[in-house]
């Protein structure tokens, strides 16, 4: 079902509000439309948020980003500076700001051994991931580096194939050798 048709004058005052920075929301409100419509509109205009001017990092930015990035996370350091999960990211690659280094071959194994232990008592990968403080991903990365037997009985076949395959990928590409995986 096609919607009304948009008037020119309708165009221009999108492209007008959008660059004075006004949201879909208030735009949609000045032309009774939906937020969607106006969302949809916007993009066909090619009006995205390239118009927007982009704000240079300042000194104490990248200080406070150097000196907390590892203590407190992404998420709460784009709150307190006002930028975008991509805007802090970017500049952490840049200024070579990392979260933690690679395991090593033996931290690795340790972890392994850890997992597999607490698989062995019954625990799900999720809860793995807490009580070891490392990420689902990483629980399954060394499930398939170490060639661990099968964690999780409730998460779908679908979840364990696709971390499988993402793992597979990572260590067949030269960081870290390659493992043959159990049959299920």
């Amino acid at each position: 079902m096609a919607g009304r048709i948009y008037s020119e004058e309708e165009i221009s005052t999108i492209k007008l509000m959008y660059r004075n920075g006004c949201s879909d929301d208030e735009i949609a409100k000045a032309l009774n439309r939906s937020i969607i419509a106006i969302k949809i509109k916007r993009q066909r205009l090619d009006l995205a948020l390239r118009f927007i001017e982009k704000r240079n990092w300042e000194e104490w930015e990248t200080k406070y980003l150097k000196e907390n990035y590892e203590k407190i996370g992404i998420s709460a350091i784009t709150e307190h500076l006002g930028r975008s999960y991509n805007s802090v990211v970017v500049k952490a690659a840049k200024n070579n700001i990392r979260t933690k280094k690679r395991c090593s071959l033996e931290e690795r194994k340790k972890q392994a051994d850890d997992i597999q232990e607490l698989a062995d008592k019954g625990y799900y990968t999720s809860e793995i991931s807490k009580m070891l403080k490392i990420n689902d991903t990483t629980v399954y990365s060394r499930r398939v580096e170490f060639g661990l037997t099968i964690i999780d009985g409730h998460d779908t076949e679908r979840y364990h194939l696709k971390m499988e395959r993402l793992s597979k990928m990572f260590w067949s590409k030269g960081r870290g050798y390659k493992c043959k995986m159990k049959k299920r």
